[in-house]
């Protein structure tokens, strides 16, 4: 009776706890579990501000590409149908609106710039797509050069260069997104000249792709990729300078292949993590690829068919924030791509989206671009709740080595969330690097992580033979003497007789 009251109070938090997280929220928040279902859970951000251009005292954004927040946190939106740039400061207040330059002593402008990037230096990039160039000024807006449309042997004479997004390294190089390339992302030199493509998406096929195919009809036939490298459409870079790129035009039938499979290979990558040479280096050992939604339906619906990745987010330990344009949902992932929750969705009410196209963050709070029905941009500003921080806090402490501390939060977590498979994996990865290796096991089990559960039992393992292997080597050597002593005596008697 003790244990059943005990259940029953323990619901009652849970059930308390979840719904004080969800409250503020205009939307389900969910995560899928080792089954690929959808799992209910707590509100990690709620929608706390909506801006756009006339509460900002600047007239609509009118068709408003691209967002970036700058390391001192001022706000850069790519104003593509009015064709400038405007700058906010943290407190969303107007800093400067760029809608000009003086260029070899004359004035110049954009036309339908659609991405912006701010280096370290506060070097501004834009990419002036209806002019094919990218146009780097200073921070006060004052014009430093041009770069125009690459030149090689391996671009074709009829190419019409659309630059939509890109990114700057430390050494000044410029990774390049543009409409129509499907051969990669563009790679610059500090002295703006082209060099190369890199990081392609491959184009072999694996044989769980090939097998599915032979069943497809021809429609489906027809709209499947025909192993050809897809067209990136947007682009970041991470602290240590590794690229994050996104994709939206893998088809369904790829996609729903790669979740069938459970992949963990990149020839069907919506989101890719690029090194110097261009290798796709993203882990994916979740229970399913970084793909959106597990789940869906392929047509029929107004969110019919796959997540659609718009634009990507980064943060620090790995953790990876990716855009859906078609649902309007972001999907939090961290370093082993494993998801740490689901928010968002399309509608009218604060914290949904009719176009969502830029996400980034401002602090520990994401802010996204949307376009309302209309065309004109809108800002939504999400808040993390108790919930979205004890997370990011168990992620973030276990990979700084605070395994306790890691742990703390997990079985915090679990308090909001009993259902949380995710939790039960962070515990055991604590538990498996304080070499509690029983204790690691019994928590991935609960969590269905049969890959650490192995890696697991066989530490687990190890240890025991080698505690126990002083006193297996002393039994057996026990059994040999006795043995031996029974043959003596047994020989002895033989003699006798």
């Amino acid at each position: 009776m003790k244990l059943r009251v005990c259940l029953i109070l323990s619901l009652i938090l849970i059930v308390l706890f979840t719904s004080v997280a969800m409250a503020d929220a205009p939307y389900g928040s969910y995560t899928y579990d080792y089954w690929g279902d959808p799992v209910p859970a707590p509100a990690p951000y709620v929608p706390t501000r909506l801006l756009d251009g006339d509460a900002l005292g600047i007239g609509p954004l009118t068709g408003a590409s691209d967002l970036f927040i700058s390391d001192d946190n001022k706000i850069y939106i790519a104003d593509t149908g009015n064709n400038r740039i405007v700058v906010l400061n943290s407190s969303w207040k107007v800093e400067r609106i760029i809608d000009s330059f003086v260029k070899n002593g004359q004035q110049d402008t954009f036309n339908s710039p659609q991405g912006v990037f701010v280096t370290e230096e506060d070097a501004l990039y834009i990419a002036d797509t209806g002019n094919a160039r990218i146009i780097e000024l200073t921070s006060k807006g004052e014009f430093v050069r041009e770069i125009g449309p690459p030149k090689a042997d391996i671009i074709p004479a009829d190419f019409e260069y659309k630059p939509t997004a890109l990114v700057v390294d430390r050494a000044k190089r410029l990774y390049v997104i543009a409409q129509g390339v499907n051969q990669g992302i563009m790679e610059f030199d500090s002295e703006g000249t082209f060099r190369t493509y890199m990081g392609a998406p491959r184009v072999s096929a694996n044989l769980f792709q090939y097998f599915v195919r032979l069943f497809y009809t021809d429609e489906q036939l027809s709209r499947t990729i025909d192993f050809v490298p897809t067209e990136y459409n947007n682009i970041n870079m991470d602290k240590d300078g590794f690229i994050y790129a996104t994709t939206s035009s893998i088809s369904v039938y790829d996609i729903q292949g790669a979740i069938a499979a459970r992949a963990t290979d990149d020839r069907v990558a919506p989101v890719r993590k690029l090194n110097a040479t261009g290798t796709d280096i993203l882990r994916r050992r979740g229970y399913f690829p970084p793909v959106g939604d597990i789940t869906f339906y392929s047509r029929g619906y107004f969110e019919g068919g796959q997540s659609m990745f718009y634009d990507v987010c980064l943060d620090d330990y790995g953790i990876y924030s990716v855009l859906d344009n078609r649902r309007g949902r972001i999907f939090t992932y961290d370093g082993d791509s494993n998801i740490l929750f689901i928010f968002g969705g399309k509608g009218n009410r604060l914290g949904q989206f009719n176009n969502p196209v830029a996400l980034s963050k401002l602090g520990e709070n994401f802010i996204v671009l949307d376009r309302s029905i209309s065309g004109h941009g809108q800002i939504t500003v999400f808040e993390p709740t108790d919930y979205g921080r004890l997370v990011i806090k168990a992620v973030s402490s276990h990979n700084e080595g605070n395994y306790q501390e890691a742990t703390a939060a997990w079985q915090e977590v679990l308090k909001y969330n009993a259902n949380s498979e995710l939790a039960y994996i962070g515990m055991g990865k604590s538990y498996l690097d304080q070499d509690e290796f029983y204790t690691a096991m019994e928590y991935f089990k609960l969590g269905n992580k049969r890959d650490y559960y192995s890696k697991a039992f066989k530490l687990y393992r190890k240890e025991v033979i080698a505690d126990y292997f002083g006193l297996i080597v002393g039994c057996i050597v026990l059994l040999s003497v006795a043995l031996y002593i029974r043959s003596k005596i047994k020989s002895r008697r033989e003699v006798d007789l």
